[in-house]
């Protein structure tokens, strides 16, 4: 194989990988998306598991472990809830406000109440709730994650 031949296939591979690194980016910026979205939706299950199994009723190692994981996981969830309150509250703005009240009652208030319920008690409509709920999706990935939710951050919305 001569050289021109061996630099054209790199360069073709080359222009396949950038072409597939967007999508890539996206895929991975989804799944962060997802993870936050289904570490809300299971919050109350989360921290009950946690709080209603004692580790003196484990046996298995293995349980023992997911329990010391969830434990570590729901105490950083709960730091990070209070730093997202305090920084929607603090900031001024009627609809950042309104974003952690989105979250509050959809996730964590005890009262469980219905989307409509929620979007009542806030006087908005359903879609602004849920706009509400994705902008503040995005926040609480960057506040659970880091860095890891920045690197590839992109606005779908």
């Amino acid at each position: 194989m001569k050289k021109e031949e061996i630099a054209e296939i790199a360069r073709v591979a080359a222009v396949e990988v950038l072409s597939k690194k967007e999508e890539m980016l996206d895929e991975e910026f989804d799944a962060r998306y997802q993870d936050v979205k289904l570490l809300m939706a299971n919050y109350r299950k989360l921290k009950a598991h946690y709080s209603h199994v004692s580790p003196e009723t484990l046996s298995v190692n293995a349980i023992c472990a997911m329990h010391s994981k969830t434990g570590l996981m729901m105490s950083h969830v709960d730091k990070m809830l209070v730093a997202y309150e305090a920084m929607c509250k603090e900031a001024g703005d009627s609809d950042e406000a309104r974003r952690w009240d989105a979250v509050y009652l959809r996730y964590i208030d005890p009262a469980r109440l219905s989307v409509d319920d929620i979007a009542a008690e806030l006087h908005v409509d359903k879609r602004t709730f849920y706009r509400d709920i994705g902008k503040a999706m995005d926040d609480l990935a960057v506040l659970l994650f880091g860095i890891e939710a920045i690197g590839t951050w992109k606005h779908k919305r």
